[in-house]
């Protein structure tokens, strides 16, 4: 939503920005800590995995807050040692005995080569749980954020005034989770973590997303910001805002710190925005998990917060007359094939931080970790 209208639940609104009227950690550690077989600084991370062969194994950690080291396999080389970040999110990694052998090279759980020492997922760099299409990925691309950088083969990170970073102090699991930062400037800024080579089977007509959310109470005083959507770029001859000046998406966003969903037709003049207010409010100052679904046949968006439905977008409570746009509900974006998670805050009133962890995209519901 881009610039005031009226009240309303459901608005339907042709303006090229927001719309509407208000409405009258700390780290669990379950996977522990990776280490280099040296018995160096210990970093958490959801699967503990070590070398096989050799090398170093790993032990799955406890979730104590106290936070019990994990233990070393057979002593070896090089690899990786796991256990339970303290409260802190760092403990040092111990060499000891009783492991689960169950490391390999190339960041897999399963292949039997020896892991590079030091390097978390076995030698692969990245948690494997973070890999897109990995052992441990629950959809097909999934990001845990635990190789402690956005990955840049996995991400294209877009910003205009805000930041997007990886971090320890706030996370939901593991020892890292990403964290976005809001101005409170008079324009619109933005910080995005967009899908590179999107795989073919998350591209069509329906697509799911779920992710940990830790969303700061600052952010509950911007009119309206959007955070995860799916698109495609529109042929229309208009050219909307940045960043996606063509796009035609469904999002999932708050206003004035509730929820809304929305359909938004920038390629178009004026540009289309049709939303819905689910009741509620976005959780404030501690983690909860997001799923949504986005539909292109029939256009609907339907979300979730900690396993419950909450609302939906569609023909029923969006647009006018029965119809989303120009008498239609049904194949207005054109399908899928642009996926992005961050923040878009379209009138910022007040710096915020926003953490996400967990981050998984798919073509069927994934469900909360």
């Amino acid at each position: 939503m881009r610039a005031p209208a009226f009240v309303g639940l459901t608005v339907s609104l042709t303006l090229g920005g927001c719309s509407g009227a208000p409405p009258a950690s700390q780290p669990e550690g379950p996977g522990g800590a990776a280490a280099a077989a040296a018995g160096g600084q210990g970093r958490a991370g959801r699967d503990a995995i070590g070398g096989a062969g050799g090398t170093a194994a790993s032990a799955m950690g406890g979730t104590t807050a106290a936070g019990a080291a994990g233990a070393a396999g057979a002593a070896g080389a090089a690899g990786d040692a796991a256990g339970l970040a303290s409260s802190a999110g760092m403990s040092p990694g111990s060499a000891g005995s009783g492991g689960m052998p169950v490391g390999g090279a190339g960041g897999t759980h399963s292949s039997g080569g020896g892991g590079s020492a030091g390097n978390i997922s076995a030698g692969g760099g990245a948690s494997a749980a973070g890999a897109g299409g990995g052992a441990d990925c629950a959809g097909l691309i999934c990001d845990d954020f635990e190789g402690g950088v956005i990955d840049p083969q996995k991400w294209q990170t877009l910003t205009s005034g805000g930041t997007a970073a990886i971090q320890m102090q706030t996370v939901a699991h593991g020892s890292y989770a990403l964290h976005l930062h809001g101005l409170a400037s008079g324009s619109d800024d933005w910080a995005m973590l967009i899908v590179k080579n999107v795989p073919s089977g998350l591209k069509g007509n329906t697509t799911f997303g779920r992710m940990n959310v830790y969303w700061g109470a600052e952010a509950a005083v911007s009119l309206h910001m959007q955070f995860p959507f799916a698109g495609r770029n529109g042929t229309g001859s208009a050219t909307g805002p940045a960043p996606f000046s063509k796009l035609r998406y469904l999002e999932v966003g708050s206003y004035f710190g509730g929820w809304q969903l929305g359909m938004d037709l920038l390629d178009v003049s004026p540009s289309v925005e049709d939303v819905s207010h689910p009741n509620g409010k976005w959780p404030t100052n501690k983690w909860f998990c997001i799923e949504w679904e986005f539909e292109d046949q029939p256009d609907r968006v339907t979300l979730w917060v900690n396993g419950m439905q909450v609302g939906t977008l569609d023909s029923t409570n969006g647009g006018s007359n029965g119809a989303l746009y120009q008498g239609k509900n049904s194949g207005i974006i054109g399908g899928f094939d642009t996926f992005g998670v961050g923040f878009h805050d379209w009138h910022p009133a007040k710096a915020f931080d926003v953490y996400y962890d967990d981050v998984v995209l798919d073509a069927k519901r994934i469900g909360c970790p």
